[in-house]
């Protein structure tokens, strides 16, 4: 099953850095990631503000993403992941890349509810 990773970004490439709160992104990047875990960059969304906490919820959606790693999120865009069957990881500071590698690995931690204290919310292992 081909899966679609969704991060808030820094920047739109695999190597920028994961953001510390997903409204506040500079970027949304979308990773397409097959059944032998191959990686490719799928999208790259310019975050130019939103009217609602949903908006970038329904973008992601739309684009079929299946998980989301963020460093942080407030209560309204997590119960919306939820509610539309979006799985939300808990990302560390690093790199896109780095972000994948260790979901693919199983190494990154479900998120239980929201935390968008940022900073403190995105850590190093």
């Amino acid at each position: 099953m081909t899966r679609i990773i969704g991060i808030p970004a820094k920047g739109p490439e695999m190597k920028s850095s994961i953001s510390e709160h997903f409204g506040h992104c500079q970027y949304f990047v979308g990773l397409k990631v097959n059944e032998s875990n191959e990686v490719e960059k799928y999208f790259s969304l310019q975050n130019n503000g939103h009217s609602s906490c949903m908006e970038p919820v329904i973008n992601m959606k739309e684009r079929g993403v299946t998980d989301m790693i963020v460093g942080g999120i407030g209560g309204r865009p997590y119960m919306g992941f939820i509610q539309n069957g979006i799985n939300l990881f808990k990302g560390v500071n690093g790199t896109l890349e780095e972000n994948v590698s260790l979901l693919l690995e199983g190494k990154l931690e479900q998120l239980g509810g929201p935390s968008c204290s940022g900073a403190n919310q995105a850590h190093t292992q």
